[in-house]
């Protein structure tokens, strides 16, 4: 006992000195905690990490609410829905075409496809915090369209769990009744906010008196929405995503936003810690060239995909480029969706562990990445001449969404 947890005092300090040097030399913490992680990995239990990738969303996702400004998120969101359902779309069939010229298999591919096509918002929000594009077009975009997705995970797992079966259409008729009811309680969310603009929370004053009690609070309204949301079959993420709207329209937002960020700011650390920690060195090290060669594919993929859609969708090269950079890590939910076809016999053994191993490995890998093209963006700008500079890499001053 002692022994354990003098081993997990020094992980845990071990990730926040790593954190903290990469801090410092500008580079996301995050990718500190998951090195950690992955250098005294003790622990392999892809249970846990959906466990705690789910939760740490589910904060995460409750704060976008609670900070979102409706008028802007509800011009993008037929973009981001468009995006979405394209990429949801071109992924999953190329994928499967690949690994059917490969290995006559169909199911394992669409399977990967679904989790290729899901982006990191954990990771995709502390590259735009630390980038300082929160409240840029780039931004507010790449927040839409990780809403989308998110909503997105829904039909996606209701697929996946009947690809190891007949697809019947009843089954398919439940996916889209579920769909439909999503989008039709996040329209109602918006229209009846857009409409009210303010109210008074239940009980906030006695919530806002006493700190303790306030961080209760809300995080039982966190937690109570997406329960309401998982009883109704639908996403709890979009639960905590419509709470978040609420408190955010109401008088206790400004203490609500204060209370819940120390809290999800715990649940991502050590959700990023344990995606280290799952990392296998010893598989990582024999399958270094396929895992290589599938991430390179995957990050830089996803990124041209992203790009030209919103190219199409008419955002200028800026907008374009920063929005498709923090959309290029895949999810955390692709571990819920890796673990359900694996389940469902969809997903064979060795399918679902290059496929973990490949997706720890993205959010490890993609704030590097973004880091690197964001330095590239600069020479460009400063040597080519290829756009006019801004004071903040990828803003153009007067675009907007």
């Amino acid at each position: 006992m002692h022994q354990s947890l003098s081993a997990l005092a020094l992980l845990l300090a071990a990730a926040v000195g790593c954190g903290l040097v990469m801090s410092r030399l500008r580079m996301p913490a995050a990718a500190g905690f998951i090195l950690v992680g992955m250098a005294l990995g003790l622990i392999h239990n892809s249970s846990s990490i959906e466990t705690l990738a789910e939760l740490g969303v589910l904060m995460l996702l409750f704060i976008i609410g609670m900070e979102m400004r409706l008028a802007s998120f509800s011009k993008s969101l037929p973009l981001a829905l468009g995006v979405t359902g394209i990429t949801c779309l071109v992924i999953p069939i190329s994928v499967a075409l690949f690994t059917y010229a490969v290995h006559g298999e169909i199911l394992g591919g669409i399977v990967i496809g679904f989790m290729l096509s899901i982006s990191s918002t954990a990771v995709a929000m502390k590259m735009i915090e630390d980038s300082e594009e929160k409240d840029t077009p780039a931004g507010r975009l790449a927040v839409a369209i990780l809403v989308a997705q998110d909503l997105a995970v829904v039909p996606l797992l209701l697929i996946t769990n009947t690809l190891g079966r007949a697809l019947t259409p009843r089954a398919l008729l439940g996916a889209g009744a579920k769909l439909a009811l999503a989008f039709a309680l996040l329209a109602a969310f918006i229209t009846v906010l857009n409409r009210i603009k303010s109210f008074r929370f239940p009980a906030s004053e006695y919530l806002l008196k006493n700190s303790d009690v306030g961080t209760l609070g809300v995080l039982g309204i966190c937690f109570a929405s997406a329960t309401a949301s998982g009883l109704l079959g639908l996403s709890p993420a979009l639960g905590a995503f419509l709470g978040g709207l609420a408190v955010g329209h109401s008088t206790l937002r400004r203490g609500a936003l204060v209370m819940a960020q120390p809290v999800q700011s715990i649940m991502l650390f050590v959700f990023f810690l344990s995606v280290g920690l799952l990392i296998d060195l010893d598989y990582l090290i024999k399958q270094a060239w396929i895992i290589g060669a599938a991430l390179v594919v995957v990050t830089g993929g996803k990124t041209v995909l992203n790009f030209i859609l919103l190219t199409l969708g008419r955002k200028n090269f800026d907008t374009a480029f920063a929005a498709s950079l923090f959309l290029s890590p895949v999810g955390e939910f692709s571990f819920v969706i890796a673990g359900a076809g694996l389940v469902a016999g969809a997903l064979s053994p060795a399918g679902h562990k290059l496929a973990i191993a490949v997706i720890a490995m993205s959010l490890l890998a993609s704030p590097i990445f973004f880091m690197l093209a964001r330095i590239a963006h600069r020479l460009a700008v400063k040597h080519l001449g290829l756009t006019a500079p801004s004071a903040i890499p990828f803003h153009s001053a007067g675009a907007d969404i």
